[in-house]
C-alpha cells in the first residue's frame, strides 16, 4: 500500500507540473494570438495564427516564432551599423551614383513620385541592358564576364547545385582566383540545402570568401529561416552586373526530366546600375559576414548609342515600408495601354488583385503568363483560388505549355520593362530579399514585348470560369492552400 501511495503521489506531482507547463504555454500562446491579430499584415493571417495558437499551442507556438514575423529587424539594425561603421565608403558610393540620377522622366512621373517617397535609389542614366533569354545564353554571358574579371567577382544565388553547371562555375572561379581575382560567394542555406560541403570547401581552399546568408550560430539562426534571400546577383569588377530568374543548376538548361524545357529570363547591366546592384550584395554580405569588401564604386558609363534609364530595386523584409508591394502596385496603376506579367507563381495579396482589376477597368490590356507545368503543386493549386475574383474583368491568363516558365518579367505600356527575382506571391513581395532591374526605354520594352509574344504563342488562353468545371477536391484544395498564401 505504501508503494501504491507513493506512486500515486508521484503521478499527481507529474500531472501537476505537466498542467502548470501547459498553462504557461497556453498563456504564451494567447499572448501571441493577440500579437498576431495586432501585427499580421492581413486579417486572414492574423485570424489563422490566432485560432491555431489557442487550439494547438504546443505545436503552433514554435512555428509562430519562426514563421509569424513579417519584419527582419535584426537585418535592418545590422545595415544601420554598417552604414555608420563605413560612412566614408557609403558616402563615396552614393556620391558616385547620385551624379547619374534621372530627375525628369515625364513618361513615368507618377512612378517617380512613388520612388521619391520610398527612399530608394532612383533611375540612373548612361546604362545599357542586354536581355538574356534562357539558360544557355545567360550562362555563356556570365562565364564570359567572369573570364574577363581582373579584380573581383561577387556571386549570390538562392539555389546552387554542385552538378555540371555548378562545377563549371566553380572551376572557372578557381582558375580566376589563381590569377589574383577575389571571389565573394553568397548562397541561401534553405534554397541551397542540397549543396554539398565539399563544394564549399573546394571554393574556400582556392581562396574564395564563402558564406550562407543566414550563417549565424545559435537559436537566432532558426528564428530567421523564414526570411530567405531569393536574389540572384553576379557583379564583375563593378563593371558588369547580372540579375534575373536563373539560379545555378542543370534544370535551368532544361535538363530536368520532370519539368523539361526551362523558360527563364535574365538581364546584363552596364553603367551606374552596376553599382546599385552591387549595393544589394554588400548589404547581404555584411549581414552574413560582418565585413564590407573593398570594391569599385567608380561608375563607368555604358558604351551604348542610346543611354538607358535603369533602376535596380532591392527589396526585403527589412524595408521600413513595404517597398516591393508599393512599387509593384505603382507600376500597375501607371499602366494605360498594356500590362503584361510573366510569373511562375501567382499567389498575390488583395492589394495587387484590386490594382489588376482597376487596370482592366481602365481599358488596360492585362495579361498574365503562368506555367502549365509546376514545380510546387500547392502553389499551382492556390493560384486557381483567384480565378473567381478575376472573372468579369477581361483579364487574360495564358498557361505556358512548352515547359516550365520560371521568368519574372513585367511590361508596362511601351516605356517600362522589369526583369528580376520577384514572383507574384506574398513570399517574394513581403518575406524574401529580392532584386529587379527596371528599364525605362522604348527599345528595350519592344524587345521584351517580342519575347513575351513568343511566350504567349507557346501558351493557351485559359478561361477563368474553368475553376467551375474542376472537381470538388480540386476547388477545396485550391481554397485550402489559398488560406496559407501569406507564407507560400
Amino acid at each position: 500500500m505504501f508503494e501504491n501511495g507513493f506512486e500515486n503521489t508521484l503521478l499527481e506531482h507529474q500531472l501537476y507540473w505537466l498542467a502548470a507547463v501547459y498553462f504557461i504555454v497556453e498563456a504564451a500562446a494567447i499572448y501571441y494570438a493577440f500579437h498576431a491579430i495586432l501585427n499580421s499584415r492581413t486579417s486572414q493571417a492574423g485570424i489563422a495564427w490566432a485560432i491555431t495558437l489557442v487550439t494547438l499551442p504546443v505545436f503552433i507556438l514554435p512555428l509562430y516564432w519562426i514563421f509569424g514575423g513579417s519584419r527582419f529587424y535584426a537585418y535592418l539594425e545590422k545595415f544601420r551599423e554598417a552604414t555608420l561603421e563605413h560612412i566614408d565608403t557609403a558616402t563615396d558610393a552614393l556620391q558616385q551614383i547620385a551624379g547619374y540620377y534621372v530627375k525628369d522622366m515625364q513618361a513615368l512621373e507618377d512612378i517617380n513620385n512613388t520612388i521619391r517617397h520610398l527612399d530608394i535609389i532612383p533611375f540612373t542614366s548612361h546604362n545599357s541592358a542586354q536581355l538574356l533569354i534562357n539558360g544557355q545564353k545567360t550562362y555563356q554571358a556570365m562565364l564570359q564576364a567572369i573570364e574577363e574579371a581582373q579584380d573581383y567577382v561577387l556571386l549570390q544565388f538562392y539555389i546552387i547545385h554542385n552538378d555540371h553547371v555548378g562545377e563549371t562555375f566553380r572551376k572557372l572561379l578557381t582558375r580566376k582566383m589563381q590569377q589574383g581575382v577575389r571571389v565573394y560567394f553568397l548562397y541561401d542555406e534553405i534554397g541551397s540545402h542540397r549543396l554539398s560541403y565539399s563544394y564549399i570547401r573546394e571554393l574556400r581552399r582556392a581562396g574564395a570568401q564563402v558564406s550562407s546568408f543566414n550563417g549565424h550560430k545559435g537559436l537566432r539562426k532558426y528564428l530567421h529561416i523564414n526570411f530567405r534571400n531569393h536574389r540572384k546577383i553576379l557583379v564583375v569588377d563593378g563593371l558588369k552586373a547580372f540579375v534575373g530568374g536563373l539560379n545555378l543548376g542543370r534544370e535551368y538548361l532544361g535538363e530536368d526530366e520532370n519539368l523539361g524545357f526551362w523558360r527563364d529570363t535574365h538581364i546584363m547591366l552596364e553603367g551606374p546600375s552596376v553599382q546599385t546592384t552591387q549595393a544589394a550584395f554588400v548589404k547581404d554580405w555584411f549581414w552574413s559576414v560582418g565585413e564590407v569588401p573593398r570594391l569599385n564604386w567608380s561608375v563607368r558609363e555604358a558604351e551604348h548609342k542610346v543611354s538607358q534609364n535603369i533602376m535596380v530595386l532591392h527589396t526585403g523584409p527589412a524595408d521600413e515600408k513595404p517597398v516591393c508591394s508599393l512599387f509593384y502596385c505603382a507600376q500597375i496603376n501607371h499602366a494605360r495601354k498594356r500590362l503584361w506579367i510573366a510569373t511562375p507563381y501567382f499567389v498575390p495579396d488583395m492589394e495587387i488583385i484590386q490594382a489588376l482589376k482597376n487596370a482592366a477597368l481602365r481599358g488596360v490590356d492585362v495579361r498574365l503568363i503562368l506555367p502549365e507545368k509546376y514545380d510546387h503543386y500547392y502553389v499551382y493549386l492556390a493560384s486557381y483560388a483567384y480565378y473567381k475574383e478575376l472573372q468579369g474583368y477581361n483579364i487574360k491568363i495564358y498557361r505556358y505549355t512548352r515547359g516550365f516558365c520560371h521568368q519574372k518579367v513585367i511590361l508596362v505600356d511601351d516605356v517600362l520593362a522589369g526583369v528580376g527575382t520577384v514572383n507574384l506571391d506574398n513570399r517574394s513581395i513581403y518575406l524574401n530579399f529580392e532584386v529587379s532591374a527596371y528599364v525605362a526605354n522604348k527599345g528595350f520594352a519592344a524587345e521584351v514585348e517580342n519575347m513575351l509574344r513568343e511566350d504567349m504563342h507557346n501558351s493557351y488562353l485559359e478561361e477563368l470560369d474553368i475553376i467551375d468545371t474542376k472537381p470538388f477536391w480540386f476547388r477545396a484544395a485550391s481554397r485550402l492552400f489559398y488560406l496559407f498564401s501569406p507564407v507560400l
